[in-house]
């Protein structure tokens, strides 16, 4: 995977973040061999159990992992629920 592609993964990313949401660092699951990246909206009060506005994206490879957390978040800052 060429730094570019990578860069440009994350780019989608920071582009599609909705105001007030944090997005975690992607994750490699030796267990799973799944790359995962959690995100999550900073004005929710945090209580214990799930957050009621959280994503968590899953991909083969890490770029896979980013531009699925994009994608949700693109969906999130239209006003629709990710599927």
């Amino acid at each position: 995977m060429s730094a570019d592609v990578l860069a440009t993964a994350w780019g989608a990313v920071h582009d599609a973040t909705p105001p007030d949401w944090y997005v975690g660092r992607p994750s490699y699951h030796d267990e799973r061999n799944t790359w995962e990246q959690y995100a999550f909206d900073q004005r929710e009060r945090a209580v214990n159990g799930a957050r009621s506005r959280e994503r968590s994206a899953i991909g083969a490879t890490e770029v896979e992992c980013l531009l699925e957390m994009a994608r949700c978040l693109r969906e999130l800052g239209a006003g629709r629920v990710p599927r």
